[in-house]
């Protein structure tokens, strides 16, 4: 028993990191709502090489996992982000950012159809809870749609707020978990004391 209480001590040692990782990322998120245009440039940069890891990652997966039904479907996903990848790259950087936001409604669009067919599949399999699985993708589907027709001022805000916004949100939870932590900490040394 000692032990694991000594390992849970271990573990909360340096609650401040989850403090200061969260603060870094509440500056960064309302930085990038300050600077649309750079965090958009800064952005376009972390799609390229996101959609370069992801197919690469993709792929291997669907050749590893290739007597698994549907395998192709994650093949087809990770080829086509490869090759968004290498669009994004030898595009000029402002035709990159401005191509994008295309990219990335189209981007969420594919992913959609791939997590449909995954749910469906999951609910052929008898898997409970396909069902929230498929409403999602559904759902981001229709936001994709919304997303491509949208102008292009419109989809660089979004991307730019979404992005700041999501940085918010983490960084206000790692704040809450450092503080959780702190009192982890705080109570185990009363308790041996």
């Amino acid at each position: 028993m000692s032990d694991l209480v000594e390992q849970m001590r271990g573990a909360v040692r340096h609650w401040w990191t989850s403090l200061v990782i969260g603060l870094l990322a509440v500056i960064l998120g309302v930085w990038c709502f300050i600077t649309p245009m750079s965090t958009l440039g800064a952005l376009t940069m972390l799609f390229i090489v996101a959609f370069f890891a992801s197919g690469i990652f993709e792929v291997v997966f669907a050749v590893a996992n290739r007597h698994m039904h549907g395998w192709g479907w994650t093949l087809s996903g990770g080829i086509v982000d490869l090759l968004l990848g290498v669009m994004l790259a030898a595009s000029p950087a402002p035709v990159a950012t401005a191509v994008l936001i295309y990219f990335v409604g189209f981007w969420i669009m594919l992913r959609s159809l791939w997590a449909i067919g995954g749910a469906s599949e999951l609910g052929s399999l008898g898997v409970r809870g396909w069902g929230w699985l498929l409403a999602m993708a559904i759902i981001g589907f229709i936001f994709s749609v919304v997303f491509i027709f949208s102008s292009p001022i419109f989809g660089g805000a979004f991307v730019v707020a979404f992005f700041s916004t999501a940085m918010i949100i983490y960084g206000v939870f790692r704040i809450w978990l450092g503080f959780k932590l702190r009192a982890l900490t705080v109570s185990y040394t009363h308790l041996t004391l």
